[in-house]
């Protein structure tokens, strides 16, 4: 089925829209629902190298789709922002992804076409979402912050595409308080443990729109305790954020603080390449870092013997917003790739730290995410 095909019109025609492509499709998710059985992978997954399926599901009744090779597992939730709630290193059977208590479940049963999350953290539940916007300005309406993040509170189309030893799920969104459609595309591979993502969205309206533009994956156990350590971006400054905002009248150089050592708002002072036990008196920790050329972080657990990395277009997203609890609600370190160290619009707009698009211009990026044993030699280059 070609990507000409996967109208609205004929999408609805075959009771596909919202949904994805058809059973006749089956032969494009990498292989077919019967070689699946044959294989005894159906439903439980595959090891066998060399092979890729992608399969839709539903999770706490929203409509997914699940990518799977030998290495990884990432459920994507197409029916609520194409959020990223599983993505399980499978020889470990590690889902790296932070879960809060109640996870998805105050979501059972709200349709979201109909009701969408008026803000991306309504409720919070984990995973990996995408904040577009996370703030933004387009003629006199302003998003700010109880409205972040509607690409996240919404299902988007899908279809399921197959490439020569690959799976794609491509998806689109328009959004209906800011003028901007999205398009995301997901790729695995048959042959590594990486996720690849590519993004394009583009302007639709008839005046020019800032916006900040940001990721919010937050990991958890087991990847995520005591023993494990944060690779931060070579070359990277902290931005004490907290300081900024309540006195904004010195140079912004006098807000920068080495990540072996950030103030905290207790006074107390957090190397960010630690990750600190669990704890009831637990404090939290945000702070953006910037200064960087080339995006990449991660989390490295001796220990469990797993290593993440996560690059990115530093080009688009210049900065790396790094947030961490250590309470009895959250243990979480969160690797949010964005495109300011700002919160407000108004600070990102004063400093030249917002993305600008002016009608039909277009803006396009990348990210990518790698589970592997850790000690192993690093990616190649992209």
């Amino acid at each position: 089925m070609s990507e000409r095909d996967m109208s609205e019109k004929g999408m609805n025609e075959k009771g596909m829209h919202e949904r994805g492509i058809s059973e006749k499709g089956m032969h494009e998710r990498g292989i077919s629902e019967k070689d699946m059985i044959e294989k005894g992978m159906h439903e439980r997954g595959i090891s066998e190298k060399g092979i890729c399926i992608a399969v839709e599901e539903a999770v706490e009744g929203i409509p997914a789709v699940r990518l799977e090779n030998a290495w990884l597992r990432a459920v994507i939730l197409v029916g609520k922002g194409t959020d990223i709630w599983e993505l399980t290193y499978k020889p470990l059977n590690a889902d790296v992804l932070l879960k809060t208590a109640a996870g998805l479940a105050p979501l059972r049963g709200r349709d979201l076409r109909q009701s969408p999350l008026l803000h991306y953290a309504e409720p919070y539940p984990g995973g990996w979402q995408e904040l577009l916007p996370n703030r933004a300005r387009y003629g006199a309406e302003d998003i700010g912050r109880d409205r972040e993040g509607e690409s996240a509170g919404l299902p988007w189309r899908f279809e399921i595409r197959r490439e020569e030893r690959a799976v794609v799920l491509r998806c689109r969104v328009t959004l209906s308080r800011t003028p901007l459609a999205i398009e995301k595309t997901f790729r695995l591979t048959a042959e590594a443990p990486d996720l690849h993502l590519e993004e394009r969205v583009v302007n639709v309206g008839r005046e020019p729109v800032s916006f900040i533009w940001a990721h919010h994956p937050a990991f958890g156990g087991p990847l995520v305790d005591a023993s494990a350590r944060v690779v931060l971006p070579a070359g990277s400054t902290a931005f004490n954020l907290l300081r900024y905002e309540q006195d904004r009248t010195l140079p912004l150089s006098r807000y920068e603080e080495d990540p072996r050592a950030v103030t905290l708002p207790s006074g107390r002072s957090k190397d960010l390449h630690r990750v600190e036990a669990r704890s009831s008196g637990g404090e939290g920790c945000y702070v953006p870092l910037k200064g960087f050329e080339i995006g990449e972080a991660g989390i490295d657990n001796p220990e469990l013997g797993l290593s993440l990395r996560l690059r990115w277009d530093a080009e688009t997203f210049g900065c790396l917003r790094y947030w961490s609890r250590s309470d009895d609600e959250l243990h979480t370190v969160a690797l949010e790739p964005s495109s300011s160290w700002f919160s407000d619009l108004d600070d990102c707009l004063r400093h030249g730290n917002s993305i600008t698009l002016q009608p039909e211009e277009r803006r396009e990026t990348w990210l990518r995410i790698r589970l592997d044993r850790f000690g192993s030699s690093p990616p190649p280059e992209a």
